[in-house]
């Protein structure tokens, strides 16, 4: 638990040093399940960066719908690219790893 708390820590250290604006997020996501299935779902996450072509550490929400829908708070770094970005996340509720793509509202300059 203490491993799974510094890189939450860590994670979110990360969105204080931007020096952008910030930028949203929001997209499909794959949680990783078990070891034989993934379970996908919809996320909106608060980016650290409102640029393009940069990397960005990442803070959000998700739902994943189906028999019994689970929700989820993350903490994840990615890029960003043309108003779309691919993040990797650690769910902080349901104790699984996530992958995210979707449109984030960046800066064009």
């Amino acid at each position: 638990m203490r491993v799974k708390m510094l890189l939450a820590t860590g994670l979110i250290s990360l969105t204080s040093v931007a020096n952008a604006e910030p930028a949203f997020f929001a997209g499909i996501s794959y949680l990783f399940d078990e070891a034989d299935r993934g379970t996908l779902g919809f996320t909106v996450k608060a980016l650290a960066s409102d640029r393009t072509d940069r990397p960005s550490a990442a803070v959000g929400f998700s739902v994943y719908p189906g028999a019994s829908t689970r929700y989820g708070v993350d903490v994840g770094v990615g890029y960003q690219n043309a108003d779309a970005a691919g993040l990797v996340s650690y769910d902080l509720l349901l104790d699984r790893f996530s992958m995210s793509l979707g449109y984030a509202d960046l800066r064009n300059d």
